[in-house]
């Protein structure tokens, strides 16, 4: 780590001294955003929300992240009447049909989506594994999944959420497409369209 020098020297040093470290600290804040993006792919918890966040908000999408009682995580408003109120699974590894989070998403449903919201169940397991070996059909059970498809409540894992963010990154307007489609999936398992 460099340490940082006071204003006043750095004023002092050469033009060329300043350009440059104005340039690195934008690159480094660059690369701790997609850091934060990153970890979509591998934490749980806090940290999963907050990059949810930054995704979200690369899309242009007004986010609200709620308090830990909450029965859903993030709300995100597509427009004046459209909303996801989207729960990431506490569960680790496979969501199964008597998860806490299968309660959760209900009770959303039936106390806070009004009728052009949708309820969507977000995954992050098997966090210890490559995304590029994760599998949808390994992150819910079947039973869960037409629990869940029976409910009107899609299911995405979050490598299926870093996509999109992926897609965001040549394609904004295609980006948000993936996630308006996922807004208008009723119920199931959401899987991007190439």
């Amino acid at each position: 780590m460099m340490d940082t020098a006071p204003d006043w020297v750095v004023a002092q040093m050469p033009h060329g001294y300043r350009t440059r470290l104005t340039e690195i600290k934008r690159l480094s804040a660059e690369l701790e955003g997609m850091d934060r993006i990153g970890w979509l792919l591998w934490k749980t918890g806090d940290r999963l929300k907050e990059a949810l966040r930054e995704v979200l908000s690369a899309l242009h999408y007004d986010i609200e992240l709620q308090p830990a009682d909450a029965t859903y995580d993030v709300l995100v408003t597509i427009d004046a009447s459209r909303r996801v109120l989207l729960r990431l699974a506490r569960a680790e590894g496979v969501v199964s049909k008597k998860s806490p989070d299968l309660v959760s998403v209900f009770q959303t449903l039936s106390e806070q989506a009004g009728e052009q919201d949708r309820v969507v169940l977000a995954s992050n397991n098997h966090v210890t594994h490559d995304s590029d070996d994760r599998r949808p059909v390994d992150a819910i059970a079947p039973d869960a999944l037409d629990l869940v498809q029976r409910m009107g409540v899609n299911f995405v894992t979050t490598t299926t959420l870093f996509g999109i963010w992926s897609i965001s990154l040549q394609d904004v307007n295609r980006a948000r497409a993936q996630f308006e489609r996922l807004h208008a999936q009723n119920g199931g398992a959401f899987q991007l369209l190439t």
